[in-house]
């Protein structure tokens, strides 16, 4: 549940956290100092660099790159402090001139990356790590502390921001924010090592020899970003086929997934289970794109009961297809096959009832019904959200799961969805309404 002002008071502790670990530190120039300068120039340079090559996450605006390798590598090479004040540069500079972040999105990145290198620094020193330009000494156990609480801090201080303004739940937020990343930053962290180790041999030419597997990283991460949201863009499209040949359902597909993506954070759902159940309500009906079920989306009047029967296989004809995709077999598929049974068992296609009914299909039931009463049809105009809340408490525990029925009435963010729906349709093709609003 979103929290008013809850996200300005939480920026302001992390700011807060941040300062008093910087207070802490000891601004001695260590060794050298023309060495020293000239290593907080290179490193400077090579973090701003990496801060702006950054790659876009699908989830809040949010952006990741691989500025870590150069902090961690300072935290060795001029000690936390400094370590900081450099990331403090880099970072702000990034947010405010390259990213142009608002004032309060700048003061929350900058200040938990500050927090996350200060706090990773002085583990690092705790557990026997070393400081040094002119000779560096590995020390495995302090670094790999180092990176993992880097690592907490870095991801948690957004998961928690996105948890509070949004209203989703900090394990969602962070599973969200991590994806499949965190593997290929732990690692790719012992570059920070040899990026130490390179700078105390060769100084500014082992920084450029680590620049080039610290952007082919960069790279990977891309290619990955670039195939999920490839995959995405391809599913949508494949709806967006489908509903061109049924005006009567444009756009129900995306606003389904969201509603179910709603009801699925709201029941507590993992992240990967509420990932598949909102392929699924995407994909639910896309077994419609076959031919035989074309003359029954174009007609007009009311289906014949051979019509009916034919239209209520689509569920089987949709699933097909969808398992075809090797990812989505065992999860996906079955989802998509049951999302017209009904909660007493009277549903279709294999008649099952209750618990034995794959959750996200029932999720979908719920949310699939709630968008049709909520968009307008010949014999009534579109339903508010009051209106469909009652529908479905008369229908519980007939046609839909009881819990799930309660949960929509208590959820903020499944209220703004219908509310926000706003979409005209044509006269009806006359399908049954004996059970709220039941789709075929």
């Amino acid at each position: 549940m979103q929290r008013p002002g809850a996200i300005q008071f939480y920026v302001a502790a992390v700011f807060t956290a941040a300062v008093a670990v910087v207070s802490r530190a000891s601004w001695i120039v260590p060794g050298d100092p023309s060495q020293f300068w000239n290593a907080m120039a290179a490193f400077l340079v090579l973090a701003l660099v990496s801060e702006s090559a950054f790659l876009k996450l699908p989830i809040a605006t949010s952006t990741s790159s691989v500025s870590f390798i150069p902090y961690l590598a300072a935290i060795a090479l001029v000690g936390p402090s400094w370590a900081m004040a450099l990331t403090g540069i880099a970072t702000f500079s990034a947010e405010t001139f390259v990213r142009r972040k608002p004032l309060i999105k700048i003061v929350l990145n900058t200040s938990k990356e500050v927090l996350a290198v200060g706090l990773a620094g002085l583990l690092y020193l705790e557990l026997g790590g070393t400081v040094s330009l002119g000779a560096f000494v590995v020390a495995p156990l302090a670094f790999t502390v180092a990176v993992c609480a880097y690592m907490v801090v870095n991801i948690g201080a957004p998961a928690i921001a996105i948890a509070l303004s949004s209203g989703t739940r900090l394990g969602d937020s962070w599973n969200r924010l991590v994806g499949g990343s965190l593997l290929f930053d732990f690692l790719a962290s012992p570059l920070a090592l040899l990026l130490a180790f390179l700078y105390t041999e060769a100084q500014l030419a082992g920084v450029i020899v680590v620049t080039i597997p610290l952007f082919l990283i960069r790279h990977v991460y891309s290619v990955n970003l670039r195939l999920e949201q490839n995959n995405r863009d391809l599913l949508e499209l494949m709806v967006k086929n489908l509903e061109a040949r049924d005006p009567y359902t444009s756009g129900h597909s995306v606003r389904v997934a969201r509603l179910a993506d709603a009801l699925s954070h709201a029941l507590g759902l993992p992240a990967k289970q509420i990932a598949q159940i909102e392929t699924a309500a995407l994909l639910h009906d896309v077994g419609k794109i076959h031919e035989e079920y074309g003359v029954l989306l174009r007609k007009q009047g009311r289906l014949t009961a051979e019509e009916m029967a034919l239209m209520r296989t689509h569920p089987i004809r949709s699933y097909e297809l969808v398992r075809i995709i090797s990812g989505f077999r065992g999860g996906v598929d079955l989802v998509v096959r049951h999302h017209h049974e009904n909660y007493d068992g009277s549903g279709y296609p294999d008649g099952l009832a209750g618990e034995a009914i794959p959750i996200g299909a029932r999720i979908i039931m719920v949310a699939d019904t709630a968008d049709a009463m909520t968009t307008d049809r010949p014999y009534r105009t579109a339903l508010g959200y009051n209106e469909v809340l009652a529908e479905l408490e008369r229908y519980s525990g007939m046609q839909f799961d009881p819990q799930l029925v309660k949960l929509f009435g208590t959820t903020p963010a499944v209220r703004a969805l219908l509310e926000a729906t706003k979409v005209g349709q044509e006269p009806s093709r006359g399908l049954p309404t004996h059970r709220a609003v039941q789709l075929a």
